[in-house]
């Protein structure tokens, strides 16, 4: 009866979108403004500057803060599989590094040395790293969603995209909101935010963030739960307004985790090295059950710190924006790698990572026809990495001691023109020059404890068998974007461009030997996209739609080795090309007072054209020479789609919201090579929430589901021939209360 009422909602949800099952992307009431009769605006600053959704010639996805707490999407991750040909997972062994992947352009390793393809901006500010860019989402105005290259105006490591994250400003009046939800596994999340004037010109704000639950999976020795959360966020604000052509804003933000170690689940069949009877998943299902040491700590310790000041100055020379940041994290992760009590594949990862940023940049009105933005950029960051393995499963006693450097500072001058030529047809064309060097120093040994056990604590490096290899590079590159948009009517835009970003060149971190330190050269990723911009109906009906074609060169592709012997390397290497086309259809339809319909679907096609290689022989001892021409991209499903129906009625002296949504992803690979064992499958979930506001609207209270029908699904997948394989799991079914109140 249950499968009957799955399929029977799946498909009338589907039949909403029109045949396309799709996203909720500024999808409900939530994300238009209060006109009773319309689509209202969507405000977006995806081209660092102010202006309306659908004036955009880019594929933009936009989520307003409203509609992010009632679905209770309390941080990036909880947006996976809901905005069309974008992934985002986190990472097998790192439970808070994100793997983010837009139009199949992503990486697959969590190591800082990886870098990014999608990159999350965070009131301007470019988060260097994936670890700590799963941000905690409260208190948030927006969250955009850029596919395809945003070389130009955003730099370097935007290949895939950007996901550009805008949190609430000061207001300079007193006046807060606070949010209470409590759910099942013991979640409780308290969140608050005060607004509260200092002087006539000096405005103040604090958010605080709160977050956690027990965990969803269990210990299979004791019952125990695993994967618990915890995290706090402060963020507090300082403006200052003059009131006529100058206003600066300082955010300090403090995030501190503590959560449960990484909770992945063994999958290993008996052809690996550390597959052990019993403590693997029943036929390859997915399970909330896993192994964990008794002599492994349950634990996932990081700090963030983060300082921004933000000036906007109104000058006779333009409208000059500057953004200074500094940035930091250190980390202490505990992994359990063969996921069953034995001690058998052990990791400490203890990392510190700083990131200094400055952009400098220039609107300047040169006529009412042009529009000239200029601007300049500096980045640093550097970071250490000590990891300490203990390989109890391939030789008792064994470890494997290894620490990574590195060092990366860039600088780029970049410039966006706008040319209006006729009243309804406009001109783009933006370049930007990066100079960019990296230092790195990474090693790798081995150590023996004569006790026969290694443990994580002290490995001393055996005589003759420390690795040490050292890089210095520098690289030039020079991105750019040219295009059109014509408004064929004052309801219906058409655009077209053509972009080249890169990914940046640098230095293998995790090592064997030294040779697999590099250098590998930045990537390159040249894309042609067409497409649709409309509101029809008397604003009734909004239709989106977007076609892309994507030429990849020099392709970075992470190749992670075990071999038998224990030893682990993530070497970078150069994949040759790539090709990946698609097209991206989003819906909203207002076809009665109350009542907003929203779909959107996407099709992918993302295929390595050429990719000679080496790869692991059968026997786990040496490399052999391979191609995988043909092969899938990394996380690139097929198709992905949602579909969701949002009703506002009265009840009482009140107002009922009701919203469901649900978002479907087809089978992908999670790794270049597409072997069976590393393929998840089809994923269909459900998200739902009812929520009653009294007609003062000073506060609210609703009840939320998110994976109503329990859908168990790997997310990601890691495995290594004849050594281990990890899966990890997707949310089980979280339900609960929520209570928000404003003043």
């Amino acid at each position: 009866m249950l499968a009957k009422y799955r399929a029977a909602m799946a498909g009338g949800l589907s039949l909403v979108a029109l045949s396309w099952a799709g996203v909720a992307v500024a999808q409900d009431d939530a994300a238009q403004d209060s006109s009773p009769v319309g689509l209202g605006e969507i405000i977006v600053t995806a081209q660092k500057r102010a202006e309306n959704l659908q004036s955009v010639p880019i594929s933009v996805s936009a989520v307003t803060g409203q509609a992010l707490a009632e679905q209770q999407i309390t941080n990036v991750a909880a947006m996976a599989n809901s905005v069309p040909n974008v992934q985002i997972n986190t990472f097998s062994n790192s439970p808070d590094s994100a793997v983010f992947t837009i139009r199949g352009v992503g990486v697959n390793d969590a190591d800082p040395y990886v870098g990014t393809t999608v990159s999350v901006v965070v009131d301007g500010v470019v988060v260097g790293v994936n670890t700590g860019a799963l941000l905690s989402l409260f208190d948030i105005e927006r969250v955009e969603i850029l596919r395809g290259p945003q070389g130009t105006l955003f730099g370097a490591n935007t290949t895939g995209g950007v996901i550009n994250v805008i949190t609430k400003q000061p207001t300079g009046e007193f006046g807060g909101e606070a949010q209470l939800v409590y759910g099942n596994y013991n979640r409780l999340n308290l969140n608050a935010a005060l607004n509260f004037p200092i002087t006539s010109n000096l405005a103040g704000k604090v958010s605080v963030l709160h977050s956690g639950h027990d965990g969803f999976f269990r210990n299979l020795t004791d019952g125990r739960r695993l994967g618990s959360t915890d995290m706090t966020t402060v963020r507090a604000y300082l403006k200052f307004d003059n009131g006529s052509n100058y206003d600066a804003t300082l955010i300090g933000e403090y995030n501190r985790s503590r959560n449960g170690a990484q909770t992945s689940v063994s999958y290993a069949d008996p052809s690996s090295v550390l597959y052990r009877p019993g403590y693997g998943t029943e036929k390859g299902k997915p399970t909330f059950w896993r192994g964990h040491s008794a002599n492994l700590p349950d634990q996932n310790n990081r700090n963030t710190y983060s300082l921004t000041l933000t000036q906007n100055i109104e000058s006779g020379f333009g409208d000059i924006v500057s953004i200074t940041n500094y940035r930091e994290y250190n980390q202490d992760l505990y992994s359990d790698d063969d996921s069953t009590p034995a001690d058998l594949l052990h990791t400490r990862r203890q990392t510190n990572h700083y990131q200094v940023s400055q952009e400098l940049r220039d609107t300047i009105d040169i006529n009412d026809r042009v529009q000239l933005l200029v601007g300049a950029f500096g980045f640093l960051q550097k970071y250490d990495l000590v990891q300490a393995g203990a390989l109890n499963g391939f030789l008792p006693g064994l470890g494997q001691p290894q620490t990574q450097w590195q060092k990366n500072w860039s600088a780029s001058l970049f410039s966006q023109l706008y040319v209006d030529m006729t009243d309804k047809l406009r001109f783009q064309a933006g370049v930007r020059y990066s100079h960019e060097k990296t230092k790195a120093r990474s090693t790798t040994a081995q150590s023996i404890n004569p006790s026969g056990h290694a443990d994580l604590d002290y490995q001393v490096p055996l005589d003759g068998t420390l690795v040490v290899a050292t890089g210095s590079k520098s690289w030039d590159d020079v991105g750019y974007k040219i295009g059109l948009d014509y408004k064929a009517t004052d309801e219906v835009m058409l655009y077209g461009y053509h972009a080249r970003g890169f990914k940046s060149g640098g230095f293998t971190g995790r090592i064997v030997f030294a040779e697999d330190i590099g250098p590998f050269d930045p990537e390159h990723l040249d894309s042609f996209e067409i497409g649709l911009k409309s509101d029809l109906l008397d604003r009734r009906l909004r239709l989106n739609v977007a076609a892309f074609y994507n030429f990849y060169k020099k392709m970075q592709v992470v190749q992670n080795f075990t071999f038998a012997t224990g030893e682990n390397s993530a070497t970078i290497r150069n994949a040759g090309k790539a090709k990946t086309r698609g097209i991206e259809v989003e819906v909203v339809a207002l076809p009665i007072e109350g009542l907003t319909l929203s779909a959107s679907g996407a099709y992918l096609d993302a295929k390595y054209s050429r990719y000679d290689t080496l790869t692991q022989d059968p026997t786990g001892t040496g490399l052999i020479p391979v191609s995988y021409a043909g092969n899938r991209l990394m996380n690139a499903p097929k198709w992905t789609a949602s579909a969701s129906l949002a009703y506002e009625f009265e009840v009482g002296p009140g107002t009922s919201k009701f919203f469901i949504q649900h978002n479907y992803t087809s089978p992908k690979y999670t790794n270049y090579s597409n072997l069976p064992q590393e393929k998840t499958e089809r994923i269909n979930l459900v998200n739902a929430n009812l929520s009653w506001t009294p007609d003062s609207e000073r506060w609210s209270f609703g009840v939320w589901a998110r994976n109503l029908f329990n859908e168990k699904y790997f997310a990601q997948k890691l495995y290594i021939p004849g050594t281990l394989a990890l899966a990890g799991m997707g949310a089980p079914r979280e339900y609960g209360i929520d209570f928000r109140y404003n003043w």
